[in-house]
């Protein structure tokens, strides 16, 4: 993300509370929009300055880095050794993605209780991806007893913070009665949330429950809909839909909604 001025503000902020230099915030800013920007050569040289003199978020990002090989040998040893030097600050970034690299045993022996561990430290302290990975591992319970209740809770959390993932994981317990009510209507409505910001499972679904009448009142033209955005991006059941529907369509129904599909953009949700 590229910084803005109220995420240079935090990083002050930041900064003075754990004694950091402001020099060390500016590197941080700079390297996070170089890397953001594919500048790699300017991302590694902001990020190593911040990260020399301390600062959690630039050793987070020069970890990605590291362990994504971007402008720099990739290196899952110091991407490792980086992101544990942040979260000891209590970096969420870095707690992630501690998790996440435990979680798929990238460079790492697959350890579900260890990603379950860094996960809840970083959803502890807000982060929705850390909030619906570790609600995934409750749903399957991967590293943590099997709760559904748990699951859905933070998938909830997540999804009212305009996750996409989480919208749609959440739809998935609705639908299903997993930790919560079963509701095919608001499995629906949740469903809708993510398919509208581009998530392609959640459109996939959408057309699903609009050309069977699942949750919603049966509608051929929005099933065709969302069906073509899902098949747009590679959904085989979608693509599977697709004739049957276009066959309950006239031809300038089909071509309204084709085109209705050309000018679609997602819509970014904002957070409650």
């Amino acid at each position: 993300m590229i910084p803005n001025g109220s995420f240079k503000a935090r990083l002050i902020a930041a900064a003075l509370f754990l004694g950091l230099s402001t020099a060390a915030v500016a590197d941080t800013a700079a390297g996070v929009k170089a890397l953001a920007d594919k500048d790699y050569a300017a991302a590694y040289r902001e990020l190593k300055a911040g990260a020399d003199r301390g600062d959690a978020a630039a050793q987070a990002n020069l970890a990605i880095m590291y362990a994504r090989g971007l402008g720099v040998d990739q290196d899952m040893p110091q991407a490792m050794k980086l992101w544990e030097m942040a979260a000891d600050k209590g970096n969420a970034q870095a707690e992630l993605f501690l998790g996440l690299t435990y979680a798929k045993g990238w460079g790492v022996q697959q350890n579900y209780a260890e990603a379950s561990h860094w996960y809840q430290m970083a959803a502890d302290q807000g982060d929705t991806h850390a909030q619906s990975a570790i609600a995934e591992l409750y749903e399957d319970g991967f590293g943590v007893p099997q709760d559904y209740k748990v699951a859905a809770r933070y998938f909830r959390s997540a999804a009212d913070r305009g996750l996409a993932r989480a919208q749609f994981s959440y739809g998935d317990l609705v639908e299903r009665g997993k930790g919560v009510k079963r509701d095919q209507a608001e499995a629906f409505a949740w469903y809708l949330k993510a398919a509208k910001q581009g998530y392609s499972p959640a459109q996939e679904k959408v057309g699903a429950m609009y050309a069977a009448g699942m949750g919603v009142t049966a509608d051929p033209t929005q099933a065709y809909f969302w069906s073509t955005l899902a098949a747009k991006q590679n959904e085989k059941n979608a693509e599977k839909r697709l004739a049957a529907l276009e066959a309950k369509l006239s031809k300038e129904q089909a071509s309204q909604v084709n085109q209705s599909v050309k000018n679609w953009k997602p819509v970014m949700a904002s957070a409650k």
